[in-house]
């Protein structure tokens, strides 16, 4: 989950992001979490969450990120929209998000089905919201958590 309007300033640590690279990734985070909701698949959940806390600990590894790099973009299906801001709190939505999914899948297999398809769902409406609006919540926290700290 990322954002494209919660950086005003330049980035305090810099580095470039692909924005269409993150929409690839919550497109899909929106479309294989809804499938599993549909067809109640928990596993996929869990491969989902995988996928996401994979790329968060090593961007290298972020699966739907890399489709996009290594196919789509290639392909000329989809275009780079790169700009100079700091990736760390794209980071930490995505993290939030497989550590919700993680959770959910855990609420699923505990027999919690209410609860964990609330949680899954929850990550695919905030995905979506990132995807259709460009708000991010985690970076929105990220950011929180940031000012909370320097005004201490």
């Amino acid at each position: 989950m990322a954002s494209q309007t919660h950086t005003a300033a330049r980035p305090a640590r810099g580095g470039v992001v692909d924005r269409t690279a993150l929409k690839v990734n919550q497109a899909a985070i929106v479309a294989l979490v809804a499938l599993a909701f549909v067809l109640n698949l928990p596993w996929l959940v869990a491969l989902v969450a995988l996928v996401l806390a994979l790329g968060t600990l090593d961007p290298r590894l972020a699966l739907f990120q890399r489709v996009y790099r290594d196919a789509l973009r290639p392909a000329g299906l989809l275009r780079p929209a790169t700009h100079e801001e700091d990736p760390a709190p794209h980071r930490f939505a995505q993290g939030l998000g497989a550590a919700f999914l993680a959770l959910a899948f855990l609420a699923l297999l505990a027999g919690l089905s209410v609860v964990g398809w609330a949680l899954a769902l929850l990550v695919v409406a905030l995905a979506a919201i990132n995807l259709i609006f460009g708000f991010c919540a985690g970076c929105f926290i990220f950011l929180q958590i940031a000012r909370v700290r320097q005004a201490r």
